[in-house]
């Protein structure tokens, strides 16, 4: 299922599509057991961070693939997180939930949660996190040197998170909308409270296009890798 050209969003939309937890939760899952593949190996052109468990479904890769070959030369895209296990959400979303009430006592538990959810989706809903599919990446574009391209000056951290935030440097800016134009040509969507995170496939893919279905849900059994050996 790949979805059509005029459900893809707008390059220039100022905002993007919000996604309530409520919104993701009525999106029908229609698995289709689309297998995982290694992206080290069928996206050869991209830079992917050891760290990361380097795993995305096969038509994932290929729209990877697709936005890499869209770049201007000397360009390349680099993949920081690619396929996390349920056990890899729920320990970034506790301990982003045990440092939010750490700095902000005054905070209900409530208030609490919802910042904890802006940024990491929860583990614990019917609609799985989109890594946790197979079909969500965190993408930034680099120089053939390994120079990471500037796209958040002059502002900071969580400050320069969202995608169409103002106050952007020209230079930082435009390297953002590059980015973002070469993923939703290739048929990504953006999440847009953070610059870097694209899906195809998941729940949240669904509904930033208003599609009431999507292919992917969670990956039971991710394959064997570098973070499940023993040291």
């Amino acid at each position: 299922m790949r979805p059509r050209a005029s459900t893809r969003p707008a390059i220039s939309r100022p905002t993007g599509v919000p996604e309530p937890i409520a919104a993701l939760n009525r999106v029908h899952i229609c698995e289709n057991d689309e297998p995982l593949v290694d992206l080290r190996l069928a996206c050869p052109g991209l830079i992917v961070l050891r760290r990361a468990r380097p795993f995305a479904r096969i038509s994932v890769a290929k729209m990877l693939n697709s936005a890499a070959s869209s770049l201007p030369a000397g360009l390349r895209l680099r993949v920081s997180t690619a396929l996390r296990t349920i056990d890899d959400q729920r320990r970034h979303w506790d301990s982003y939930f045990a440092q939010m009430r750490l700095e902000h006592p005054e905070w209900s538990l409530a208030a609490v949660h919802r910042a904890a959810n802006r940024f990491f989706a929860p583990y614990d809903q019917p609609a799985p996190p989109g890594h946790c599919t197979g079909g969500a990446v965190d993408v930034q574009l680099m120089r053939a040197d390994g120079e990471i391209l500037d796209m958040v000056s002059p502002l900071a951290g969580w400050d320069a998170a969202p995608t169409w935030v103002r106050g952007l440097a020209p230079e930082a800016e435009a390297n953002r909308r590059l980015l973002v134009h070469a993923m939703l040509e290739a048929g990504f969507s953006n999440c847009k409270d953070e610059y870097w995170h694209y899906s195809y496939g998941d729940s949240a893919w669904a509904v930033r296009t208003g599609a009431s279905e999507c292919p992917y849900g969670l990956v039971p059994a991710p394959p064997m890798d570098r973070h499940d050996r023993p040291c």
